[in-house]
């Protein structure tokens, strides 16, 4: 008994050594963070840390100016930071995005465009590419209310009018046009639709420009967004032939389509973001989030509307596939027009 006694004993002390091992060793293992939340808090890009510089590639006033500038104020509010808006026009607004390309890819320089600029890529005026040369931020704005008017002295009251009097009198109705961007585009669907030749005069890129040089009677027919000339509409001294959408614009219900007239002649303008190559994609996801946030701000959306245009959000890759696809069309529509 006694012998047994002595081995239970050993045994005892066996156990309780090797549970003080564990226990202590239990001691020394660090609790495991295992919350993504606070993980990716830990990981979010310093970014914006001043103020970022967006630039517009047309002088201030256009429709690309004012919607640049509203979606500003709301992107200033969801990003911290002041939005200086810069206006550098020249080039069909290749100036602004070579000076855009060579800039640090820092997050702190970028380009507000539209769909003129992929048109100087698929005409090959650009030297270089909007989809591959820049990393797209996203789209916001979208603007259907191209619009195509005479004076109310033209002795035009319909766009058949106009037409008619263009066939009778090949290369004498005169155009205001900027070589290589969407009134050239425009101009090019229409003597396609209607079977005509109009003579095309380049009398200024911006739209300042061009309404005074069709208000001096340089030219007869002037294309332009809708809010640029609203005023010069409902006073009369303007005769619309048809606005540029595939449809009716709903704030502009009684306004006829050069579609529904019988010509298929159309220009969609979006807006869009481009920040210079190699850009940290962390600043784009950052920058695109804010982006998605102000698309659902309804005073933002009545602002832009308050101009014609709709907020239509798309994200990078969704704007990198839809501008594809665009030059891809206007390279059909602008064959041999250069």
């Amino acid at each position: 008994m006694k012998r047994y006694s002595k081995v239970f004993i050993v045994l005892l002390v066996v156990i309780f050594t090797l549970s003080s091992l564990v226990g202590c060793g239990s001691k020394d293992i660090e609790p495991t963070n295992t919350n993504p939340s606070e993980e990716a808090a830990q990981e979010e890009i310093k970014w914006p840390e001043k103020t970022i510089q967006m630039t517009v590639p047309y002088n201030a006033g256009g429709d690309t100016d004012i919607y640049a500038r509203i979606a500003a104020k709301y992107l200033e509010k969801e990003l911290g930071q002041t939005i200086v808006i810069i206006n550098m026009a020249g080039a069909s607004g290749m100036t602004a995005a070579t000076k855009i390309m060579s800039d640090r890819p820092d997050g702190y320089n970028v380009l507000f465009k539209h769909t003129a600029g992929l048109i100087t890529e698929a005409t090959g005026l650009a030297d270089f590419s909007y989809t591959e040369d820049f990393d797209i931020g996203g789209t916001i704005v979208e603007d259907s209310t191209y619009t195509v008017v005479v004076r109310k002295d033209s002795g035009f009251e319909t766009l058949q009018d106009m037409v008619d009097y263009a066939k009778a009198n090949p290369g004498k109705l005169t155009y205001s046009t900027v070589h290589g961007s969407v009134t050239h585009y425009v101009s090019v669907q229409l003597e396609k639709a209607a079977g005509i030749d109009i003579k095309e005069l380049d009398v200024g890129s911006s739209n300042s420009d061009r309404i005074a040089a069709f208000l001096g009677k340089q030219v007869d027919v002037l294309t332009v967004n809708y809010a640029t000339i609203k005023d010069y509409i409902e006073s009369g001294d303007f005769i619309v032939m048809g606005i540029l959408s595939e449809e009716r614009v709903p704030t502009l219900p009684n306004v006829p389509t050069f579609v529904e007239q019988g010509y298929d002649v159309t220009a969609i303008k979006t807006y869009s973001y481009s920040f210079s190559k190699g850009t940290d994609p962390a600043i784009i996801e950052k920058f695109d989030e804010a982006l998605g946030k102000i698309s659902q701000n309804e005073e933002f959306q009545k602002e832009i509307e308050s101009f014609f245009g709709v907020v239509k959000y798309m994200n990078p890759t969704e704007t990198y596939n839809s501008e594809k696809e665009m030059i891809q069309y206007i390279k059909t529509v602008m064959e041999g027009a250069l």
